[in-house]
């Protein structure tokens, strides 16, 4: 369960990433210049075109960006999860060896009593 949050937390701080993008994009488009009206229908269309291209390139760039970091956040969590998994395999492992130790015999692997 803990591995599904932790993709949602990532997946929503990738969301939030994204959409600042976006807005950073339409922003700057708002702040064009007011002397854009003397241009053609063509120019016009030409230049709305040559932003548009150049706000996808940014969003795709931080797209990819956001990929590599959720890949990268991904890869550190099952690294941890399987640093997590040897450690208790030894706790498991030692632990049956002083439960086989005890009834052999060897009251020191013997628990303390409560």
């Amino acid at each position: 369960m803990k591995i599904v949050s932790f993709a949602l937390a990532a997946i929503g701080a990738i969301g939030a990433i994204g959409s600042l993008t976006v807005a950073a994009a339409a922003q700057a488009q708002s702040a064009a210049p007011a002397a854009a009206t003397t241009l053609s229908p063509e120019e016009q269309r030409a230049q709305a075109n040559a932003e548009q291209a150049k706000a996808a390139q940014a969003q795709n760039a931080q797209n990819a960006a956001n990929q590599q970091a959720y890949q990268a956040a991904v890869q550190a969590r099952e690294a941890e999860i399987a640093r997590q998994k040897a450690e208790y395999d030894a706790a498991m492992k030692k632990w049956e060896a002083d439960v086989a130790a005890c009834k052999a015999g060897d009251t020191t692997k013997c628990a303390a009593p409560n």
